[in-house]
């Protein structure tokens, strides 16, 4: 129910030892329904999360390239985490909204431990650092910004006589 998308081949050709693809985090949120186009190269997904997503294929009798060890790799599922200090709110944003957006944009499973004041991460090597980016960007953003407004505090603001 954490809104990975599975589906078998079934047939003489089918997928016996598991799932013919998957893709982790397709949604948000649980995945209530899907509908195949009828040539069965479109698959139209909703979901909890209250969003409706199309996926492709090959059409059913179109060669498929065979997928290398490196392609394998790079989508194998990591965790990692990230430090956030005192910058727990800024990376969850007004209700959740910063790190749902940050989500969507990236692929990536997160969640913050407000008590150890970390932001674990889950999805490929690839997408971690790229969410590490977008949060280091978004943490200097908030720090320049404060240092900004210390600045223009220090001279304090005197009237004209």
């Amino acid at each position: 129910m954490d809104g990975t998308l599975l589906y078998w081949n079934i047939g003489p050709k089918g997928s016996e030892d598991g799932p013919a693809a998957r893709v982790p985090f397709a949604h948000d949120m649980a995945i209530w329904d899907m509908k195949w186009h009828p040539a069965g190269h479109m698959l139209a997904t909703g979901s909890n999360d209250r969003q409706t997503k199309f996926w492709s294929r090959n059409r059913p009798g179109t060669a498929v390239a065979d997928d290398d060890d490196d392609n394998e790799e790079a989508s194998e599922i990591h965790q990692d985490e990230m430090e956030l200090g005192n910058h727990v709110g800024i990376v969850i944003g007004k209700r959740g909204a910063t790190i749902i957006s940050m989500q969507r944009a990236t692929g990536t499973k997160m969640y913050v431990d407000q008590a150890r004041r970390t932001l674990h991460i889950e999805g490929t090597l690839k997408q971690i650092t790229n969410v590490k980016k977008r949060v280091g960007a978004l943490l200097d953003r908030v720090q320049t910004d404060s240092e900004q407004r210390q600045h223009q505090g220090s001279y304090g603001h005197y009237g004209h006589m």
